[in-house]
């Protein structure tokens, strides 16, 4: 540990003393960078056509120059955008576990155009993410991921990966195609997200590379390891050609906390008690408040391996592993507002305070809703213990062949496994109080909360064993690909270059179970015990679980809340098959029991298969337009088969009083669903590029692209269900929910053009403009659907809508080598993105009854108008640093979240992050890794909500504020 804080205090000190870098990486030459071989399969063609550029003598000249660290990498994937076949961005690591940031998630957030969420999940906005998620293209979420150019996926009943389960040590580089050639695997409206993992032949001979860290958050104050080794060989025989071995292993753990303090909806209100002394018709007041802290922590394994054999110079044979295991654990204690919202007033004696426009400010709080059989007028409170545990496991076994049949064409054949399966816990135990004075004010920065007396919160007997709720998710997916590609090379001929042809098939299965969320009470107001108040209160009852909890530096003390306060402890949240007998022991007999099990509308079983064939012809001519150009056409033809088997359930009316013959059908029972469809899909492309200057290059780049739907959308499930007058005699509507198996994907055409300025090896400035034309968005809608007579009003998602997509992206990156002395080791990256948008679906929900309606309309989700990175850059001799900042504005991160069911968004944020190594000799070095240097926190906001009588609030108020850890890692680097 004093080693640590040494090491830990000297790279502090050096990273404020100076500028710094994205991208770390020991001594190589250029010859060691990726070449675009890395990008896309490596052609005959591309090794015969063409005359030789002044780019070309350019880097012949820089070949026996060394070029060193974060200029390797930023030259490998300046080349790579140059040289490649249509609009890509790429991030390389040169040197091994170099990616300029811990997770390939935050990694892409560097990529104009790629913007990453803080939460885990879009429709839960409560619980931060400090290591980010849910990866977006210009605004779109539907992304793709690939590894090593194949399909892979997460088993999380959607269909791409999760790029958070990949170590990002194990990766040679990330590549982001934005616009692709016929010959990328459809499905990324967005785009494509590429991992790049390394192959033995990527060097000459041995390579042993290995890292290691300890990284620790100032909030979680726990140290935890990292590590990465890597063993890659290549022997060269007399009689049977080269082998190739690669190995590599990636451990990392984390532990990181967040802080939230949140607002409950606004509610319009125009009761008399609320308005008394404002002078206002109607005002805004919300719930109250809630406020929680987030312990979470990952443990995430990945390992690689890779053998190739070239026995002779026209054949290669490559066989790939790569297995990731994902383990994360987050433990949250929460006071959450359990009151009815519209049953908040004054406090007796008081009013309340608003702004101009009849927005609460502060007061007083009370609740005249039931209490039962206590006396006061406090608000409810549940101090929640929540625990969830998740593990992910990913494996990708792929074996790829490359044959030169002739000189003039190459065969490339590729067989593939993905498998994955994720299996989740999440598990809450609920104590309830009624909290006596309780003051809010939301006027200030943040909201403050206080209860008076201070000293009620410390008694356990002011608290009830309340209520406990599971939740268990088991989902697994399979996928097996088979692809054969011929590539033609046309020699000697002014125009073509060469022609490829492929097909592709895949069979893929879907196995997800997820059981809902199991809530059952223990004691209530309307669930009594035989105690003096009904209640099983935590001072009499059970009374050696439960335990004061002091939220501790919370929100870094810029937030005054009450505290402590009893919760439920450890032995019961992080038990639940021990929660049940204790809490059976002391509740109501009929209340909350778990269920592991999951019933028939808890199990999504689908499977997919599909077929593709493609044709590009690659051309170009050097003098015809008078400046060379080159391109390719191409068209890519799919066909997806989808097999989904389900029920659907009937609603239960056999306690009501309706007639018998309504009983006899309408008793719960199940029936079977299945569905079967097909689509087709015409994906044509075409890409060009004109070489100005040497330098300087346009790219014109017109497409069509698809996203399938994902698998919970399509889930073959019918709830259905009956609404019954008072009297319980008659049923006055039915309704129902469900999935749509025969969903067609998302379609796109897509239009972008670049002007691509290279100046120098590693300088480029660039802008791109792009177009795209989105139909057949997916949203809920209600029709009327018949069932054995009976018309039911069946709600489920449906291709409708359409919309438009427009933007920008700028970038700039450049060391300043005309400076004079030292000087000259600093440089800079930079990207702007501006994206708009006009169409697509969206609704509001009445917050009073949670029922959608019309009158608002809202953009796509998770679509930032503008985003930024900016990164200062310093290398000379030993020192390597960077300090790099990324900003995103406003977006809209769900319609309805799944706590208020209100549009919910994240406000603008920005952080900035920072490293600063030392090269001890020309094999290793040692640094400091920081993330969240200024200590952001991130806000959400909700609304607008429309009523159901027309009245529209269009205000956005702020839902909730949240701060996380400043990280920092120490980490040594080594290559051999």
């Amino acid at each position: 540990m004093a080693r640590l804080s040494a090491a830990v205090a000297l790279g502090m000190a050096l990273l404020y003393g100076g500028t710094a870098h994205a991208q770390q990486n020991t001594g190589t030459t250029s010859q060691d960078a990726p070449s675009q071989d890395a990008v896309a399969p490596a052609t005959a063609a591309a090794k015969k056509a063409g005359a030789k550029t002044k780019d070309d003598k350019q880097a012949v000249a820089l070949s026996a120059v060394t070029v060193t660290g974060v200029r390797a990498s930023l030259q490998s994937a300046q080349q790579l955008k140059q040289n490649a076949d249509q609009i890509v961005d790429s991030v390389t690591a040169v040197d091994i576990g170099a990616l300029p940031d811990r997770s390939v998630t935050e990694t892409l957030q560097r990529i104009s155009g790629v913007t990453i969420d803080h939460f885990m999940a879009r429709n839960d906005p409560d619980h931060f993410s400090a290591e980010g998620s849910g990866v977006m293209i210009r605004g779109m979420t539907q992304v793709r991921g690939e590894l090593n150019g194949r399909d892979v996926f997460s088993a999380n009943s959607g269909r791409g990966l999760s790029f958070e389960d990949v170590p990002a040590e194990l990766m040679a580089g990330v590549d982001v195609y934005k616009n692709p050639a016929a010959d990328i695997i459809e499905g990324g409206v967005g785009g494509t997200v590429n991992l790049r993992t390394r192959l033995p032949f990527d060097a000459p001979g041995r390579v042993i590379g290995f890292t290691g860290g300890i990284n620790e958050g100032d909030f979680a104050k726990k140290n935890k390891p990292s590590a990465s080794f890597l063993y890659s060989n290549v022997w060269k025989t007399e009689n049977h050609g080269e082998f190739g071995a690669l190995f590599d292993v990636a451990y990392s753990e984390l532990a990181t906390r967040s802080d939230g303090i949140q607002v409950e909806p606004y509610i319009k209100r125009t009761d008399a008690a609320v308005l008394a002394g404002s002078n206002l018709s109607q005002a805004y007041v919300p719930g109250g408040a809630d406020w929680r802290t987030l312990d979470f922590q990952r443990r995430r394994i990945g390992l690689a391996g890779a053998l190739q054999w070239r026995p002779n110079k026209n054949l290669e044979l490559t066989t790939q592993v790569l297995r990731s295991d994902y383990r994360m654990n987050w433990d949250e204690h929460g006071a959450i507002f359990g009151d009815s919202s519209s049953s908040i007033v004054p406090a007796d004696g008081t009013t309340f305070k608003y702004s101009n426009d009849g927005v609460f400010q502060s007061g007083s709080l009370a609740s005249n809703s039931s209490r039962g059989s206590l006396a006061g007028n406090g608000v409810r409170f549940g101090t929640d213990h929540r625990n969830a545990a998740q593990r992910t496991i990913t494996t990708d076994w792929s074996n790829s062949l490359k044959y030169n049949l002739s000189d003039q064409m190459v065969l490339y054949a590729d067989a593939q496994l993905v498998k994955s399966t994720s299996k989740s816990l999440d598990f809450t135990v609920f104590d309830a109080t009624y909290l006596p004075g309780v003051s809010l004010d939301v006027s200030g920065a943040r909201p403050t909360v206080t209860v008076s007396p201070a000293s009620y919160t410390s008694n356990p007997a002011n608290y009830f064993w309340n209520a406990a709720m599971d939740h268990h998710e088991q989902n697994r997916g399979i996928e097996r690909a088979l692809k054969l590609d011929l590539e033609y090379n046309f020699e000697d001929n002014k125009w073509l270059r060469y022609a490829r042809f492929g097909v592709r098939a895949t069979s893929r299965s879907e196995l997800n179970k997820s059981n809902g969320y199991n809530w059952g009470v223990v004691t209530d107001n309307w669930a009594t015990i035989d105690s003096p108040n009904g209640l099983a209160n935590l001072s009499s009852y059970l009374p050696n679980l439960s335990s004061l909890y002091s939220f501790s530096n919370f929100f870094r003390g810029n937030a005054k809340i009450p505290a402590p306060l009893y919760f439920p402890g450890g032995a019961l949240a992080g038990n639940y098959l021990y929660a049940y007998t204790q809490l059976h022991s002391i509740g109501v007999p009929w209340g909350w029991k778990p269920r592991p099990d999951f019933r028939p509308q808890d199990i999504n079983n689908q499977s997919e298969k599909t077929k593709a064939a493609y044709g590009a012809l690659y051309f170009g001519n050097d003098e015809a337009l008078g400046v060379p150009f080159d391109g390719n056409i191409g068209v890519r033809l799919v066909r997806t088969d989808v097999d989904a088997a389900g029920y659907g359930q009937y609603p239960d009316l056999t306690s009501a009083g309706v007639p018998d013959s309504l009983k006899a059908i309408y008793n719960g029972s199940y029936f079977p669903l299945g569905s079967r469809s097909h689509y087709q899909n015409a994906l044509p492309s075409l890409n060009l590029r004109f070489k100005l200057t040497p330098e300087l290059q346009w790219r014109l780049a017109v497409s069509k692209a698809m996203a399938r739907p994902d698998f919970t959308q399509m889930q073959p499930y019918l709830a259905m269900g009956a609404t019954l007058n008072p009297d319980k005699t008659e049923v006055t509507k039915w309704t129902g929910t469900a999935g749509n198996p025969n969903l067609k994907p998302m379609r796109a055409t897509q239009y972008d053009t670049a002007l691509e300025w290279y100046f120098a090896p590693t300088g480029q400035l660039y802008t791109t403009l792009f177009y795209k034309d989105v139909s057949d968005y997916i949203a809920s809608q209600t029709h009327s659907e018949t069932y054995n007579g009976q018309v039911f009003g069946v709600t489920r998602p449906y291709n409708m809508g359409s919309g438009k997509i427009r933007g920008a992206e700028i970038g700039y990156s450049q060391f300043y080598d005309f400076l004079p002395s030292w000087l000259r080791g600093f440089g800079m990256q930079a990207n702007f993105t501006y994206v708009d948008s006009k169409g697509g679906v969206n609704t509001a929900t009445d917050p009073y009854s949670n029922a959608t309606v019309t009158g608002v309309t809202l953009p796509l989700e998770g679509l930032s108008k503008r985003s930024y990175n900016f990164t200062g850059m310093y290398e000379r001799g030993p020192w390597s640093m960077r300090l790099a900042w990324t900003w995103r504005s406003r977006y809209l991160l769900t319609a309805s979240d799944v706590a208020t069911h209100l549009p919910t968004w994240s406000d603008d944020f920005g952080q900035l992050d920072g490293s600063v190594f030392y090269r001890i000799n020309s094999n290793v070095q040692v640094g400091l890794q920081t993330n969240n240097l200024t200590n952001t926190t991130t806000k959400v906001l909700m609304g607008p909500a429309s009523y159901s009588d027309g009245t529209v609030d269009r205000h956005l108020y702020t839902r909730g504020w949240f701060v996380n850890d400043r990280r920092y890692e120490f980490v040594l680097r080594a290559t051999f």
